[in-house]
């Protein structure tokens, strides 16, 4: 009984952070919609007439009209998430307890804010359709990587689960599988645990893998649906797989080569991207 009287309860927390989440995605969506549509208005861009009704050609002039409008949204809202998070400190590395009746240590009060602007990031709404483009096309890609996270080289066809993104640094030529998940921080039992993880050059990350604190070395290979433990470190050119994700094998040579002599292995990698 005791030692559940000292549990922590998290349910007030967290509601406060859906109410956070919420007002920081309504502002967010507000702002940029008011701007963009602003700066349409005084450079009289809108077409004259409206939209229901019209012929082809002037719903087209809409349509063309719109489809910049959303990129000028898409980009209002990029520079929007940048601004937010300029005055947010990064968290720094480190174990943190909750202690019931205690606020939290406020590195994890900035986690939490940068928590609320990565969801807003990777789970936007519409129009903001294009923010997946719009953070990783120049030359917004640049102030994302040093400002907003991760610091990548690298550049992705679909937009991985990058949480904790300003603890995460990939390197170039690194490939990461739909639905995989890269994060920076792990909980224990009342207990909050902030880890950088380090992806290094020419790896390659499977579907729906899962990481926590890791370092990833060069021209490794993680195979699709591992989970590697939060402080592993995979060594250059090793595959891993598995759930916990273990060393499998050395790779010879790049690991690009090497996936098609892994095929006939009962361990090999699904790699899908």
């Amino acid at each position: 009984m005791k030692q559940n009287a000292r549990t922590t309860d998290s349910l007030t927390g967290l509601r406060l952070f859906l109410i956070l989440d919420a007002t920081v995605r309504l502002l967010l969506w507000g702002g940029s919609l008011a701007l963009a549509t602003g700066l349409f208005t005084s450079l009289g861009l809108w077409p004259a007439g409206g939209l229901v009704g019209a012929s082809l050609r002037h719903a087209w002039d809409w349509a063309c009209i719109l489809m910049q409008w959303i990129i000028a949204y898409n980009l209002v809202y990029v520079v929007l998430l940048i601004l937010v998070r300029l005055p947010i400190p990064t968290p720094r590395e480190g174990r943190y307890e909750l202690v019931p009746g205690r606020i939290p240590d406020r590195q994890l009060v900035w986690s939490c804010l940068l928590a609320t602007l990565t969801k807003a990031r990777f789970e936007a709404a519409f129009p903001a359709i294009l923010v997946f483009h719009t953070a990783n096309l120049p030359p917004l890609c640049w102030l994302m990587s040093g400002v907003f996270g991760p610091k990548s080289k690298s550049c992705y066809v679909t937009d991985p689960r990058l949480i904790d993104p300003h603890l995460i640094s990939i390197g170039r030529n690194v490939v990461i599988g739909l639905g995989a998940t890269i994060a920076a921080h792990y909980q224990e039992q009342g207990v909050v645990i902030i880890k950088r993880s380090i992806i290094e050059d020419d790896v390659v990350i499977g579907a729906n893998a899962v990481m926590s604190g890791v370092h990833v070395q060069r021209g490794a290979i993680i195979a699709a649906g591992a989970v590697v433990l939060p402080g592993s470190v995979v060594g250059p050119n090793e595959y891993w797989s598995g759930n916990p994700a273990r060393r499998r094998r050395e790779l010879s040579g790049h690991p690009a080569s090497s996936v098609p002599a892994l095929e006939a292995s009962s361990d090999a990698p699904i790699l899908e991207a």
